[in-house]
């Protein structure tokens, strides 16, 4: 075989990967994930017309890159003490008493290769949660299923050039 068969076999073998990686990608944001069970019935609508924020649960929504869930010594400032308003809430207490966290399964995942920062989308950027989360303090059943399955490339470069925002690659891939 000649020298220029094997250069365009190579090429084609590499196209055809790129378009099977593409076609993969894009069809795994497009299937669902099957929805989780929670530990807790948690309800946002409940928990915001107390007056909480979602800083309150996810304290550092501001200050890291990862917002983080809800700890048990966070819920324990309101719920140490039964107020019998919900069947979860002695959960809560039993979570604290064998001294463990509640086993929150994190639902809300990028892809591998995208770098975020929480902080810097809701500090620096001045967004909120909504923006990519939608109306959580209308929920009143816990987080199952993804709720940033709508946010691709697309969206994301066009938020960025809204805000002024950096749309370079490595702003936001490894």
């Amino acid at each position: 075989m000649s020298m220029k068969a094997i250069l365009i076999g190579g090429v084609f073998l590499a196209v055809a990967a790129a378009g099977t990686l593409a076609w993969g990608v894009s069809h795994r944001s497009r299937v669902r994930p099957k929805p989780v069970v929670q530990p807790i019935a948690f309800n946002h609508k409940r928990h915001h017309d107390e007056g909480l924020s979602c800083k309150d649960c996810h304290k550092y929504a501001d200050e890291r890159l990862e917002a983080t869930m809800p700890s048990t010594r966070a819920c324990l400032l309101c719920h140490e003490e039964e107020l019998g308003k919900h069947p979860d809430e002695p959960k809560v207490r039993e979570f604290a008493r064998d001294g463990g966290e509640i086993p929150w399964i994190q639902v809300n995942r990028l892809v591998g290769h995208v770098r975020f920062s929480h902080v810097a989308h809701v500090k620096l950027a001045g967004m909120n949660c909504r923006d990519c989360h939608g109306d959580m303090e209308k929920e009143v059943e816990p987080v199952t299923r993804p709720q940033i399955d709508h946010l691709d490339m697309d969206r994301c470069m066009a938020c960025h050039t809204a805000k002024g925002a950096k749309n370079n690659c490595m702003s936001c891939h490894k």
